[in-house]
């Protein structure tokens, strides 16, 4: 009975934990993130924190027509809007990073910063940033708006999505920074990869697999330059090899898909975490001034300067965004359209790499050209091996030492194998005899080669002229010799026997 009850009780148990996960996923199913907060000035919002963290309190789509209670705080001192609208910007795409404006802005987002988060440590923080009208339970994916449970679970349910790519960051903590990392599900995270956004062909569009009506290319952008300014990475913002496609796209999305509830609740979520916040979704209009461009007059911003033309009287006056009264109908991202699904009609192949002789190849992913989403993945070629030669051969002379040579690939010019040391020759190459001093009737003369190689000098003398040479004595003939040495054995031998017989016959005393 005792046995029944406890296997009772634990399936009940088991049921229960599954009705409750099937609940989760119905409800997280039935919220729908763009649902309107209401709020149209910052004395309405309400905050729901844990310890300092804030959660984000704002609805996706939502038009921001005021600037936060955090965000206006945040701009005090010598980082007020009119103290940061007196510095000029550049006047271009590629010179804004030398200008007063972007070095005012940086060291603004840098003294900020006050803690860098480790990259797991996000793990914890996207249920603050990434939840939706202050339900930290849920977050919503990046691009799609997809709801989802924000436990973290190793990447099953949804992963960390660099808006600023890894391969084009800095190696540093612009790599690890919440501001620039996103939640999105699996699908979506590798659908972008590393494509830089962008309109054209070859470039990923953020809007294709947005599931709401909410645009989030405005959102890119101004993330973008955030990561731009905050972590000086300007030389690999712009084109296919940079994050987004040029400046007029940049500048475009941020006045097509104006800033959202949602961003400003991100903004405060962040600053609760790491101290900083991104100037470009509070002030969206100070990326025209940092390019040297006159910021568009019919531009919603929460601040409401461009609207009114008001480009140095900072915060004051903007708590109510009583300019803004036009904006508060507004709850959708103007100006934007959800865009039609892709029909993947033209494609190409991008991470092509070619098989060497130590790494393997990659036959490379399939790319939809128009929307960037990746169609099927490639696959891995063998290594070619190496292509044997040998190199830095040498012959051994009378001067120097010689070497075998190296055995190498004759492709990737790696060693496979040492060569060895070759001794000096014991030869020399003579040029030909040249008489270096004539011989007289009474005085010796000379003549000499020199090695060709090595300079050796060989000399020999010529006899005084007047003076016959000296026969010199013909070297005896071995057989002489061996005559000589048996005729001594013989005389040895026959003294030895003498001697022998003479003590035989000596009579004993």
């Amino acid at each position: 009975m005792r046995k029944f009850t406890k296997f009772a009780t634990t399936g009940l148990l088991l049921l229960s934990l599954v009705v409750a996960l099937l609940s989760f996923n119905v409800s997280a199913a039935s919220i729908d993130p763009t649902t309107p907060t209401g709020y149209t000035k910052a004395e309405d919002v309400v905050y729901k924190t844990s310890g300092k963290y804030v959660a984000n309190w704002g609805a996706r789509g939502e038009n921001c027509v005021f600037l936060s209670t955090y965000a206006q705080n945040f701009y005090t001192g010598s980082y007020t809007y009119a103290a940061l609208i007196q510095n000029n910007g550049g006047t271009a795409q590629n010179n804004a990073h030398k200008s007063a404006l972007y070095s005012a802005l940086q060291n603004m987002m840098t003294q900020r910063h006050t803690h860098e988060n480790a990259y797991k440590e996000n793990n914890n923080y996207f249920c603050y940033t990434d939840c939706v009208r202050n339900e930290t339970s849920i977050l919503s994916s990046f691009y799609s708006g997809t709801v989802v449970s924000s436990t973290w679970d190793s990447g099953n349910t949804y992963n960390k999505e660099h808006t600023w790519p890894n391969s084009k960051g800095l190696n540093g903590y612009d790599e690890h920074d919440i501001m620039m990392i996103r939640p999105t599900v699996v699908s979506e995270n590798s659908s972008r990869g590393n494509t830089a956004y962008g309109e054209s062909s070859g470039y990923y569009d953020p809007d294709c697999c947005t599931i709401y009506d909410f645009s989030v290319r405005g959102d890119c952008a101004r993330i973008v330059l955030y990561t731009y300014v905050r972590w000086g990475n300007t030389s690999k913002a712009w084109g296919q090899s940079g994050v987004i496609e040029n400046l007029d796209v940049l500048l475009k999305w941020m006045q097509e898909d104006p800033v959202d509830t949602w961003e400003m609740g991100r903004n405060d979520a962040v600053q609760s975490i790491t101290g900083t916040r991104n100037v470009f979704i509070d002030y969206p209009e100070l990326a025209w001034t940092l390019f040297g461009r006159q910021a568009p007059k019919n531009m919603s911003t929460p601040s409401g300067n461009a609207a009114s033309g008001n480009t140095g009287s900072g915060n004051s006056g903007n708590t109510g965004n009583s300019g803004n009264s036009g904006n508060s109908g507004n709850t959708g991202s103007s100006g934007t359209t959800k865009p039609t699904a892709c029909t993947h009609a033209t494609t190409e192949l991008r991470n092509v790499k070619q098989a060497t002789c130590q790494e393997e190849g990659y036959t490379g992913d399939t790319y939809c050209t128009k929307c960037g989403k990746k169609l099927s993945d490639g696959k891995v070629t063998e290594k070619t091996g190496h292509t044997e030669t040998l190199a830095n051969q040498k012959d051994a002379t009378c001067a120097e030492v010689g070497y075998t040579g190296d055995t190498v690939c004759s492709v990737c010019n790696v060693t496979l194998e040492t060569g060895k040391e070759i001794p000096k020759s014991h030869s020399h190459t003579f040029g030909d005899w040249a008489t270096t001093k004539q011989p007289t009737d009474t005085e010796a003369g000379e003549k000499a080669r020199t090695c060709e190689v090595c300079g050796f000098r060989h000399a020999e003398t010529l006899y005084p002229t007047g003076i016959s040479r000296p026969v010199e004595p013909e070297t005896p003939s071995i057989w002489i010799w061996v005559g000589v040495g048996a005729a001594g054995c013989a005389i040895v031998i026959a003294v030895t026997v003498i001697l022998l017989k003479r003590k035989k016959n000596t009579p004993k005393a």
